[in-house]
């Protein structure tokens, strides 16, 4: 029987901590996204897992997501909509392939998952004995991407940016819709969380949600991350996708406020 909260890294083997899945155990354990194909995740400590939250469905986060449901017979919890594209990822595989090209093929396809899928819209509570698990719809990364409240502790999927050696990264690829990416950061500001679970940095301080913002506003949001290696290759090809969808949102941006 699993206790507490683990931050568990679900990347692939060249870069383990590309990616970070969260398991909250109580009466109901908990699984916040699932991390790529070809994931070193090490989920043995777990007897059952009773639900798995999609932050939202790109590559690097539903990726194990087969795996785990058909070994757990996992609930998964996912935007309203959205299910049909866990069930035929025809999309969410070719999607990646465009944007992330060659680190597409790294991370690995995802299979077709057959679940019980709870659809969600956001401000849902659901009960898991001791704590309580609420749904946070933020827009703005994805339109379908949601984050989860639970026992203080914020769990934001890509919708609050990463964190690495202590550098705040953007996780904006495009299309990015920069002001619902902006006000989904400060709703979660204003939930005075007590840490953040970042899927691309692990647990960190609350403190990251205002850097982050301040890297997007000041739009200094260009960064060195020394990491060696082919983790650095794979990060830096993330952050130059990345920076393209800030890039365009403000090109955007700006021309529409100077027609």
């Amino acid at each position: 029987m699993c206790s507490g909260i683990h931050a568990i890294p679900s990347g692939p083997g060249e870069f383990p901590e590309a990616v970070y899945s969260f398991v909250v155990c109580d009466k109901m354990n908990v699984m916040i996204d699932a991390g790529v194909a070809n994931s070193v995740m090490d989920a043995s400590f777990l007897d059952k897992l009773d639900y798995v939250v999609v932050t939202h469905l790109h590559i690097d986060h539903v990726g194990a997501l087969s795996e785990i449901v058909q070994r757990y017979k996992s609930k998964v919890i996912v935007y309203q909509g959205y299910s049909k594209y866990l069930r035929d990822p025809t999309k969410i595989n070719r999607d990646a392939k465009l944007v992330l090209g060659e680190v597409a093929e790294i991370y690995g396809e995802v299979a077709p998952t057959e679940a019980n899928f709870l659809e969600v819209k956001g401000g849902e509570e659901i009960d898991l004995g001791e704590r309580k698990m609420k749904i946070i719809y933020t827009p703005g990364h994805a339109r379908h991407h949601i984050s989860v409240f639970i026992d203080g502790i914020l769990y934001s999927g890509d919708s609050a940016g990463g964190r690495y050696n202590g550098v705040p990264i953007p996780t904006t690829p495009p299309p990015l819709d920069l002001k619902s990416y902006l006000e989904s950061l400060r709703l979660q500001m204003s939930l005075y969380p007590r840490a953040v679970g970042l899927a691309h940095g692990g647990l960190v301080s609350p403190s990251h949600l205002q850097e982050h913002l301040n890297q997007i506003l000041s739009r200094n949001y260009k960064v060195n991350v020394d990491l060696g290696g082919i983790a650095e290759q794979i990060l830096s090809k993330h952050l130059e996708v990345n920076y393209k969808g800030l890039e365009e949102a403000y090109s955007s941006l700006d021309s529409s406020s100077n027609p």
